[in-house]
This record gives C-alpha cells, sequence and structure tokens, in this order.
C-alpha cells in the first residue's frame, strides 16, 4: 500500500515539474526559517545561564523617546540611581553594582604591553557572578589601585 503512495506521489511530482520545484523550494525555505528561528529563541533563553544565579541577575536599560519622536533603548542609567535601589528597595536587591562603559585599554609595564576591553566596576560586582578564579580573591577591587584580569587576556 505505501508502495503505491509513493507511486502516485512521484508521478505527480514528474507529471507537474514547475509546481513540484516551487513547493519542495518553499517547503525548504520554510524549514530553514523555522529551524534559524529555533536556534536564536534557543539562544536567548541560555545566554548566560552558567552563573549560579543567572535568574536573580538583571540589567537595567533605559528606554526613552528621541527629538524625532522615535523611541530606544540604551544600558546607560544615571549614576544616582544605584544609591536609590540600595536604600529604598535593598530587601529586593540584593547586589547593585554600576559600570562604566566596555572600552579598550593598555597595560603596560617596561617593554610589556597587554591590550584589552575592560571597564569600571564597583567592588561588589566580581560576587555576583560565577567567577572561577585563577589567582587572587573576589575582594580584590576593594583596593582602588587594583584590577581583575580574565585568563584570555592573560594569555595574548
Amino acid at each position: 500500500m505505501f508502495k503505491n503512495y509513493f507511486k502516485i506521489a512521484w508521478r505527480n511530482l514528474i507529471k507537474n515539474k514547475v509546481y513540484s520545484i516551487i513547493n519542495i523550494l518553499e517547503l525548504a525555505a520554510g524549514m530553514a526559517v523555522a529551524m534559524l528561528i529555533g536556534l536564536w529563541i534557543w539562544d536567548e533563553v541560555s545566554f548566560d545561564n552558567y552563573h549560579i544565579n543567572h535568574k536573580q541577575i538583571a540589567q537595567i536599560i533605559t528606554v526613552f523617546t528621541d527629538d524625532k519622536g522615535e523611541m530606544g533603548a540604551s544600558p546607560a542609567v544615571a549614576m544616582p540611581l544605584a544609591e536609590e535601589l540600595r536604600t529604598k528597595y535593598g530587601s529586593d536587591f540584593k547586589n547593585v553594582a554600576m559600570t562604566s562603559w566596555n572600552h579598550g585599554h593598555i597595560l603596560a609595564v617596561e617593554d610589556k604591553k597587554i591590550t584589552g576591553s575592560g571597564m569600571w566596576v564597583e567592588p561588589n560586582f566580581p560576587s555576583m557572578f560565577s567567577l572561577k578564579m585563577i589567582e587572587g580573591n573576589m575582594n580584590a577591587l576593594n583596593d582602588p589601585s587594583s584590577f581583575l584580569l580574565s585568563a584570555s587576556v592573560t594569555k595574548s
């Protein structure tokens, strides 16, 4: 019985070649789009899940309307917001850490130079994430003259 179904399908494909090609291409394009959408959704829901407290980590984003009336969003917020969150909403926010923009930096000692991108962060920033320290400790940023380097930067 299945053999007959395949024979009929094959004969219809041969008989209507143009329509068959169009339908097969549409099916392939639809499947490709569905797979790409599925991969995009999977990437969005699995982003940064390697942190132990990933469900409690959030970033504040400012939504604004520009002069032309168009809406936009930016991760830039006013600096006093951190203190406001700590004082008024301290029970809801275990840690609040402000950061600067991510910029390129050069660390130089004598003739050795290391280039990489980095940002200024508050001392409690590393404790919010599941970072594996190779050397030193998480409280290193309490000293204003200290910094943290990733392993990938040190190897370059």
